[in-house]
């Protein structure tokens, strides 16, 4: 049964492909038979970027990353915090915790730095 509902949305995906290629065409022939040729060109390729950018904007939101801010939002708040604030993209980063075998100090390098002692434990 999943099979008929994978060839359904494969089947949609297909169409919404096809109506995106016609609005860029349409697009491009509007905008190439209003401006002259220099200025036509630097038009569509600025209309179209746009449009991308549209496009993956509405793209990122229904997958719930929140769109293109949300995304850039979420790459760079990587390094700047140590609790988890970035995970609700799905994707979040909590550095690797070492813990010394020796004197049980937490640190982030792969030698203890207060014993010096290379047997560390991942946490």
């Amino acid at each position: 049964m999943s099979n008929v509902n994978d060839k359904n949305n494969h089947q949609i995906q297909n169409n919404n492909y096809l109506i995106w290629l016609f609005i860029y065409l349409g697009i491009g022939f509007a905008i190439s038979f209003i401006l002259p040729f220099p200025i036509s060109f630097a038009a569509s390729l600025l209309v179209f970027l746009l449009l991308n950018a549209v496009r993956t904007d509405i793209a990122l939101r229904r997958s719930g990353v929140g769109g293109i801010k949300g995304l850039y939002k979420s790459l760079t708040s990587f390094g700047n915090s140590s609790n988890n604030s970035n995970s609700e993209f799905g994707f979040g980063h909590t550095p690797t915790k070492f813990y010394c075998m020796s004197c049980g100090h937490e640190h982030k390098e792969y030698a203890c730095p207060k014993c010096g002692s290379k047997a560390v434990r991942v946490g």
